[in-house]
């Protein structure tokens, strides 16, 4: 079961948001105090991973109508303060099916079913999705459902039974939430270890987090503070260590011996897995037992010294305790969770931050996760659209899906606009190839279709090649005339073959680029279509299926209404009118497109396009060649 999108009802500063969709990586953006926790708890008490998380009405109920709340009255916290969309895979779909089948025969045992009206299960069935609602009293209503999020059914506790109920609650994910990481001491009594981790579940805030990182590191390199203590003892024969014998000198010789072996086995382990996601130095660990205490020492090649770990930086300790919880628990702990990590990697460098990134996509394929963040570095621009901006709207939480409907999400949105513009410029400085397009769609479908040529060897690009979105044509002199100042350069730009395309191209050979004109690119020449624009080099029934299911219409839309001799934006601008829906009021559309076609997308390629693909980066290949 898979988390689709959420939207939060009521909750603390939210008072309602419109359908949140995530894919298995989420990052939130906003300035301080907008809110952007408010969104993660009421995920955490959905379905938390603690069981001693729960709802508390005082702390969760908004503060401007918790004096409405009646303790005999109980309305208002039988309200939903979360409603979730989750898509099931086939052997969920199986077992409910079964389930309530098994269920149904039960009931109806030894009566007549002729003539029964069919149930909403039975008319709509157990397909991919269900709707799933908490109240402030901590009860599940779960409804079968499309992938709008609309009820499809009567709640299904009543429909099937408590039986098949609690089977699918039993598969919905919890959800584990993380602002404080346990940063680790180095110098670790271990009678006091012992004790930490006999009564974990005891302890509170930031000791409860630093005695769970220290059980992850025992356990994650298999060693056990009783071993290391037990390897350590020494005997002394009534008080007097003159009195050993020749063998139990040995014997403990030995166990000393094995002992180092051990924690010097995996701190060597320990720093190979570390090497891997921190690229910041070449760091080394080193585990030190010493009688009762047990130490972490840390050395790299610029500092070979070992010195103790609490030494180093704020934002080592902070990556090497995140590194130990996530990287060991995922596969244990984290079993079937959705992750949701507030404001992480605060204390890390910039580009520690950029090792973060990476690190969260690779968690991310065992688990969905969700993050918070203000940090620009903390953005991943070749995933803008899992970004989300957080903002405040009369003093309320608001969240938007859609970052181009930037009026009333500005502040939220500059780490966004940041991220871009360091982009571009670390592009430059490590030697990148820089292609400027209008908007975030096409980033998202030329991301897609590089990545797919790369994978099936067609494109072997020399350079990494990096798509800037500038936010419409307007937006491209001005970026292109930052990045000839900063460095004397001029960039790739790839525009639409629309009229305002067509006329920016004209602009930019008149001016910029007057002695390089053939770095100013139109979609057209490898489309061969006239006036068309990106979508027009994306498989035209992958284009046609997502819109569909973006925006159901009575008719609906298929293969055989667009003509693929014309360009494909305008035909679903004109159905869209035909059918009552004004997409040219709809900011943001054929970013939300781009988005369904980039997770929809499995390689079914033409052999025709494909070729076309190959041509404009082999275009792109052969300028690069030229201008180096």
């Amino acid at each position: 079961m898979r988390l689709l999108k959420y939207k939060v009802n009521k909750f603390r500063s939210v008072k309602g948001t419109d359908w949140v969709d995530l894919d298995h990586l989420a990052c939130f953006v906003g300035v301080n105090e907008s809110g952007k926790t408010n969104l993660l708890l009421p995920l955490w008490k959905f379905n938390p991973a603690d069981s001693a998380t729960e709802i508390d009405l005082l702390f969760d109920y908004p503060r401007d109508e918790y004096s409405e709340l009646n303790g005999e009255d109980d309305t208002l916290q039988s309200e939903n303060f979360i409603e979730t969309l989750f898509d099931l895979n086939e052997s969920e779909i199986d077992i409910f099916e079964t389930s309530y089948a098994d269920a149904k025969k039960a009931e109806n045992e030894g009566e007549d079913e002729e003539g029964s009206e069919p149930s909403d299960i039975e008319k709509f069935g157990f397909k991919k999705y269900l709707l799933i609602k908490k109240n402030y009293n901590e009860k599940f209503s779960i409804y079968l459902s499309n992938e709008k999020g609309e009820e499809k059914s009567d709640e299904i506790e009543d429909a099937v039974g408590k039986d098949v109920f609690e089977k699918i609650c039993a598969t919905i994910p919890s959800f584990v939430y993380y602002s404080e990481y346990g940063n680790l001491d180095s110098d670790l009594h271990l009678p006091r270890v012992k004790d930490d981790l006999a009564r974990i579940d005891q302890l509170q805030g930031k000791a409860r987090m630093k005695a769970r990182t220290l059980n992850i590191l025992f356990s994650h390199l298999n060693l056990s503070p009783d071993e290391i203590l037990e390897l350590g003892q020494e005997s002394s024969p009534n008080n007097n260590p003159l009195q050993k014998t020749i063998e139990q000198t040995e014997a403990e010789s030995r166990k000393k011996q094995e002992r180092h072996a051990k924690v010097t086995s995996a701190a060597s382990r320990l720093t190979s897995q570390f090497k891997k996601w921190w690229t910041q130095g070449n760091y080394i660990f080193l585990f030190n037992a010493d009688g009762e205490y047990f130490r972490i020492l840390v050395s790299d090649t610029e500092r070979p010294a070992p010195i103790e770990l609490e030494s180093r930086s704020k934002g080592l300790q902070w990556f090497f305790s995140f590194f130990l919880v996530f990287l060991a628990e995922s596969e244990d702990n984290h079993k079937n969770c959705v992750l949701l990590l507030d404001e992480p990697g605060l204390s890390l460098h910039p580009n520690a931050q950029i090792d973060l990134i990476r690190f969260f996509n690779q968690i991310s394929e065992k688990n969905q996760l969700i993050y918070t963040t203000h940090l620009p570095f903390l953005v991943d621009h070749n995933n803008l659209d899992k970004v989300k901006a957080v903002y405040t709207e009369g003093g309320l939480t608001k969240i938007s899906n859609d970052l181009s409907k930037a009026d009333k999400e500005k502040k939220a949105i500059q780490p966004v606009n940041a991220a871009i513009g360091i982009t571009a410029s670390q592009s430059l400085l490590v030697g990148c190839d820089i292609v400027i397009v209008e908007g975030v769609s096409d980033q998202f479908y030329l991301t897609m279709i590089k990545n797919y040529l790369v994978s099936k060897g067609k494109y072997k690009p020399a350079k990494e090649m990096v798509f800037i979105p500038v936010g419409g044509v307007n937006g491209v002199k001005p970026v292109v005339s930052i990045l000839q100042g900063s460095k004397d350069f001029l960039p790739f730009v790839l525009f639409d073959s629309d009229s305002a395309g067509k006329q920016a191209q004209k602009n930019l050979k008149n001016g910029f680029y007057q002695n390089e004109k053939d770095k100013v690119l139109d979609i057209g020449a490898f489309t061969e279509l006239d006036g068309s624009e990106i979508e027009d080099f994306i498989p035209a029934n992958l284009i046609v299926d997502c819109f569909d299911r973006l925006f159901r219409t009575e008719d609906g839309i298929d293969d055989d209404s667009v003509d693929n001799t014309q360009a494909i934006v305008p035909q679903l601008e004109k159905f869209g009118e035909d059918n009552q829906l004004d997409l040219k009021k709809e900011i943001g559309w054929k970013v939300e497109l781009s988005k369904k076609v980039k997770q929809r997308f499995k390689g079914d390629v033409s052999n025709g396009l494909e070729k076309k693909w190959i041509k404009l980066f082999e275009a792109l290949e052969i300028k690069n060649e030229s201008k180096n």
